[in-house]
Order: structure tokens, then C-alpha cells, then sequence
């Protein structure tokens, strides 16, 4: 049985690095907007060390200075990240179920399991003449099956003019949305989301407190709850309504340094948690996406994501002219 027909989907726009607020769009119709643009999605893969601090501290660092912290972080990565692309293994489970209400309890019965394994190329891209990164998926292969009719499309976001390559990309990405499944069609499941919250540009849109910190990397990480205040908020529903966003950072407290993220949804009838988890990639000699793994609660479904990342690379195009 399919639940009802929700959309969670991503439109790739330009976000700029200045603070100016974005916004994306959630449940029934999700847009991922940027600031004066219709969605942007800068979205971080990977951090630079940015060195131990010396001298260990007699006490925890306070709010101020993880967030400071972690702003720099992010401003050293914007300096020193040249386009990267991944691979991408992408396994989506849904649980379609019933419910049903008996003696004041309610069961419910699973009906059918779908299953779907992809393999994309995940970017982030500079788009010559505009600013800000631009990440999306492109999928390679569905169930085992290529996609075919790709060849070029890559090259086109480097090559083309500005304007053109924008449409180019926001095309790849939408496309590559339907090869999603479950009843909630989307395109915001990209590794490098919620770590936006922590620029410039949003950070004044939240509440943030300290919370507790756990072991992940064999790092000794700082905990960073996150809930946006600010309205309009970033993540809008279909009906142009207010859906706030929420969850914990969890950081290297003495570099900033993104470890894990988790971000969390809920409008009351859908209920998402993206949860990603960051590792070194010594040949980049930066911190890139390890792990994602999404979870999509509604009243007929269960969606569950896991990704894998692996393979990380520059991607470089050179372009010449021929003058006959």
C-alpha cells in the first residue's frame, strides 16, 4: 500500500556566503531556499585541521567559544576546498504498514517492504561566476541498472555559462529525486545539510546550548543543540507554514571541528532524523561524510537510508578553444 503523496524535495539554487538567511522547504512540498534565491543548499563536505590549540584547559570551553570555534572552522574550509566528488552507496528500505484500533490499542501490520540501492557521484561544485557551493547527487546506477544518458552533464556545470549551469544542476538534482522511493519524495537527503546551521548566514536563526558530548572517531566531542526561532523559518511545508528545525551538533571542542550531525523534523503527521557522521580522508588531508543514515516516520510508512561515501577526489575540468 502507498501512503499519501508527500514531497520533500530540494530545488538547487545559489547560496552565498554572506549574512543573508536561506530557506528550505519540508514536508508536502520541501524547497531548499538560499538567500534571495528559490533554494540553496551550501552544504559543507569535508574540513581542514585547523591545528591543536596548545595547552589543554582547565575547563570545558563555554557556548561563545564552540561556536566561534566552529564558525572559524567552517570559514577555513571555504578558503582551502577545491571541487570534490564522491561515490556515493545509497540503500533505501520503506515498510509500508495499516493500523488499526482495537480495545484502545493500535496495531499496526506490515504489508509490504520495497528495497533500493543506488550508486551516484555526490559533488560539491563551484559554479564559475557565482559564489558559494553547490552539492547534488547524480545517480549512476538503480538496482544494479546504469543510467544512462550522462556522459556530458558534469562537464556542462563547469563549462556552461552561469545562469545555464545553475538550471543544469537544478535539473540533475530533481531528476535524480525520482529514484528515491516511499511516499515522501525528496531531495533535502544530502550528507552535508545541517551544517549550514553553523555559518554566518543562519546562525542568528537559533537557540543554541550545550549539551553532552560522547565518544565518536575516538574523539571526545562536545554536544551543540540547535532550535530554530527565527520565522519564517528555514524549513517551510507546502502551505508556506512554519516547521522548525532542531537537533545537535557534535564537534571537536578545541578545533571546531564537525564530527557528527543530527538534524530532526517533525509537523506532527511526519517525523524525519538525519543523522551524519564525518571522518578523515587523509588523501584530501580533510574531514568528508562517512555515514548517513535518515529515518522518515508517517502514519502508513517507515522510510529508512543508509549511505555510504568513499572514494573522494577533486573534480577538475579544462576547457580550451579551437580558433580556425
Amino acid at each position: 500500500m502507498w501512503a499519501s503523496g508527500r514531497i520533500l524535495w530540494l530545488r538547487l539554487r545559489q547560496l552565498q556566503w554572506q549574512p543573508t538567511p536561506g530557506a528550505i522547504d519540508h514536508p508536502e512540498r520541501a524547497s531548499y531556499r538560499g538567500p534571495a534565491m528559490r533554494i540553496s543548499l551550501a552544504v559543507l563536505l569535508g574540513w581542514t585541521w585547523l591545528g591543536a590549540l596548545g595547552s589543554a584547559q582547565q575547563t570545558p570551553p563555554g557556548l561563545d567559544t564552540l561556536l566561534e570555534r566552529a564558525s572559524a572552522y567552517l570559514a577555513e574550509y571555504e578558503k582551502t576546498l577545491s571541487s570534490v566528488v564522491a561515490e556515493e552507496r545509497y540503500e533505501q528500505i520503506v515498510q509500508y504498514y495499516l493500523s488499526s484500533a482495537a480495545g484502545g490499542r493500535i496495531a499496526s501490520f506490515n504489508t509490504w517492504t520495497r528495497r533500493r540501492k543506488l550508486v551516484s557521484d555526490y559533488l560539491l561544485v563551484k559554479v564559475q561566476g557565482l559564489t558559494g557551493w553547490q552539492p547534488f547527487r547524480d545517480v549512476l546506477e538503480v538496482d544494479g541498472d546504469p543510467v544512462g544518458d550522462r556522459d556530458t552533464r558534469l562537464s556542462d556545470l563547469f563549462i556552461n555559462q552561469a545562469a545555464q549551469a545553475f538550471d543544469q544542476a537544478a535539473r540533475i538534482a530533481e531528476e535524480s529525486a525520482r529514484y528515491n522511493i516511499g511516499g515522501v519524495s525528496r531531495t533535502i537527503n544530502v550528507p552535508t545539510l545541517a551544517l549550514v546551521f553553523l555559518g554566518s548566514a543562519n546562525r542568528y536563526r537559533f537557540d543554541f546550548r550545550i549539551e553532552g558530548g560522547r565518544k565518536i572517531e575516538d574523539i571526545e566531542t562536545a554536544g551543540i543543540g540547535y532550535r530554530e526561532r527565527q520565522r519564517p523559518t528555514l524549513i517551510r511545508t507546502t502551505g508556506d507554514n512554519d516547521l522548525e528545525a532542531s537537533g545537535v551538533l557534535f564537534i571537536d571542542p578545541d578545533t571546531g571541528r564537525v564530527i557528527q550531525t543530527v538534524l530532526r523534523t517533525d509537523d506532527g503527521s511526519l517525523q524525519s532524523e538525519i543523522t551524519v557522521t564525518f571522518r578523515p580522508d587523509e588523501r584530501l588531508g580533510i574531514w568528508v561524510p562517512a555515514r548517513m543514515k535518515e529515518l522518515y516516520k508517517g502514519s502508513s510508512e517507515r522510510i529508512e537510508g543508509t549511505a555510504t561515501y568513499a572514494k573522494f577526489r577533486r573534480f577538475k575540468v579544462e576547457t580550451f578553444e579551437i580558433i580556425k
